[in-house]
């Protein structure tokens, strides 16, 4: 008897449609907040698109989830200690693909109802971006994001379009993608791709940087690593041959130890590694930088001259320097004697 008395009253009641749809993106299997607000609120019915029952339904100050389509089940509430300030907010518990569509917020009172609406959009976020050097070029490559990625190439922040682009789709949804840009590494030069979600909701960018750096025996060598002093959260992995290490750039003001040298990490991003003696520590360093929207590697080839090479070229300046001198002191005494018996000659005559 009751329902039908609402039946009736709300067929008669008066609608209120606010303008426009609002848009929620939400991550596959988090929780999700349906924004609603109304002042009308002894009803709340929230409905999907496509589904004849409700999603959630609310009246009498209780839930009754009787009426629930099944496949909500367990995934819904709301916050009912707010419903009396007007917040009629729907949360959707672990976000799945077949979530995504169109909601109506229904609120009513015995005399007037509103309706909003929300789009609710599902993604998977770009987690990482693998870039490398290949014999191809460079290469950069996610996986298992949604919706469908898109990548820009860049080359010292300037567009490429010389590369290829392959994209594939699991049954899953979700989706693969893999990139080369043609062309070969060049030293001190920032290769970049940025790869952004079909919505535009991300956009993550990879980087890839390729430097030299020559040393002597005893000397510190300054390796660069990529940081956004915007970030503090950024994380710094150094590597060389199988040994690694990892900070958090707050760390920067502490020295560290990496295979046994002593190094800082400096404001601007550059490790400096102390007191580097022997051929062992010549090599490839890899740092790399990483956020949760960026990755940054670089590739420092570093080479340690010899010993040898170094005493060398010491001995050979010595050598030279010597070599002058004596020149000098004979010029300087031939000059003396040419003096001396000249100054006898005009005595004589």
């Amino acid at each position: 008897m009751k329902q039908a008395i609402w039946t009736f009253l709300l067929f008669w009641s008066i609608s209120l449609t606010t303008g426009g749809d609002v848009t929620v993106t939400c991550v596959l299997t988090s929780d999700c907040v349906l924004p609603c607000t109304s002042p009308y609120y002894d009803i709340i019915h929230w409905y999907k698109d496509g589904k004849s029952s409700s999603v959630h339904t609310f009246y009498d100050k209780a839930d009754h989830l009787e009426y629930q389509d099944a496949d909500f089940k367990g995934q819904t509430s709301l916050f009912n200690n707010q419903i009396s300030q007007g917040n009629t907010s729907l949360l959707l518990r672990a976000i799945r693909f077949q979530d995504e569509g169109r909601y109506k917020c229904y609120t009513a009172t015995s005399s007037v109802n509103k309706e909003q609406f929300v789009w609710l959009k599902v993604k998977v976020p770009v987690k990482w971006v693998d870039i490398k050097m290949t014999s191809e070029g460079i290469s950069c490559s996610t996986k298992d994001v949604f919706p469908n990625p898109k990548i820009s190439w860049y080359r010292d922040g300037s567009s490429e379009n010389t590369f290829t682009v392959n994209t594939q789709g699991d049954k899953e949804s979700l989706f693969s993608l893999s990139s080369v840009l043609s062309q070969s590494v060049k030293e001190n030069t920032t290769y970049s791709c940025a790869i952004s979600l079909g919505d535009e909701s991300q956009n993550y960018i990879a980087s890839l940087r390729k430097e030299n750096v020559e040393i002597y025996p005893g000397q510190d060598a300054a390796i660069h690593c990529p940081v956004s002093q915007e970030n503090p959260g950024i994380n710094i992995t150094l590597t060389f041959g199988e040994s690694s290490i990892t900070l958090n750039y707050s760390q920067r003001s502490q020295p560290h130890t990496f295979r046994g040298k002593t190094f800082h990490l400096a404001h601007d991003g550059t490790i400096t590694i102390h007191n580097l003696e022997s051929d062992k520590d010549s090599g490839t360093y890899i740092c790399e930088s990483l956020t949760t929207k960026s990755r940054g590697v670089v590739h420092t080839l570093l080479k340690i001259n010899s010993a040898n090479h170094h005493v060398g070229v010491g001995v050979g300046v010595g050598v030279g320097i010597a070599v002058i001198v004596i020149i000098v002191v004979i010029g300087i005494i031939a000059a003396i004697i040419y003096l001396i018996r000249r100054n006898k000659g005009q005595g004589v005559m």
